[in-house]
Order: structure tokens, then C-alpha cells, then sequence
């Protein structure tokens, strides 16, 4: 039932990630073959520019709205539109009185520079 809002128009891909080893044995992080979800809304939030002498950063961050029982993680990816964002922070269950509105919800950043 989830998904029905004309807003939730995005099909993302989820990248479940976490910290282990390489093909090298070294630390790192190792990604998870993508997931498409559907019924997804990533919106622009702020962005913040950090100009150094060493070089420029952006750090944009967006706001996300997902299925309930994506499973998304704090450690983990989405890629939408072509961009790969990084969860930041602990996503969140909205829950609803209703099955109609309970989603996924999660800040993602993206750096540029």
C-alpha cells in the first residue's frame, strides 16, 4: 500500500554497506550488490561550501522518504539520479496511524570537491 503518493516517483538504488575486508584482505568498506526500491523521494535540503587553501568541498545534504521495510542502516548508500549519497545519521521509522503513511526517512550527504 505504501507508495501511492504522486510524490514517491523516484525508484532508488539501496547499497547496504559495511566495514570488513577487501579481496585484499585489507580494512574497508564493502558494498553490496545494488537494490532497486521504488516508491522513493530524495529532496535537496542545504549545502554548505568549505573553501580552503588545500582545496574546495561541498557537502550537500538531502532529505529521504522510502517502503517502511527498505532496512536501510546508517552505514549504508542510495543511489539516485545518478549521484551516490551516503546515509548520515540513524534513519528513521515514521510510523502512522494509518500503513498508508509509515515510511523510511533518512538524511543523506553527498561531497563534492
Amino acid at each position: 500500500m505504501f507508495g501511492q503518493s504522486p510524490l514517491l516517483d523516484q525508484t532508488v538504488e539501496h547499497i547496504a554497506r559495511h566495514y570488513g575486508e577487501d579481496e585484499r584482505g585489507n580494512e574497508a568498506w564493502v558494498e553490496a550488490a545494488p537494490v532497486p526500491v521504488a516508491n522513493c523521494s530524495v529532496q535537496p535540503l542545504d549545502s554548505a561550501e568549505y573553501l580552503t587553501s588545500a582545496s574546495d568541498h561541498i557537502v550537500s545534504r538531502w532529505q529521504f522518504f522510502g517502503p517502511p521495510d527498505m532496512g536501510l542502516k546508517a552505514t549504508d548508500l542510495i543511489r539516485a539520479d545518478g549521484e551516490t549519497y551516503e546515509v548520515d545519521g540513524k534513519p528513521g521509522l515514521a510510523r502512522s496511524v494509518t500503513p498508508f503513511l509509515t515510511h523510511t526517512s533518512a538524511v543523506l550527504k553527498e561531497f563534492t570537491g
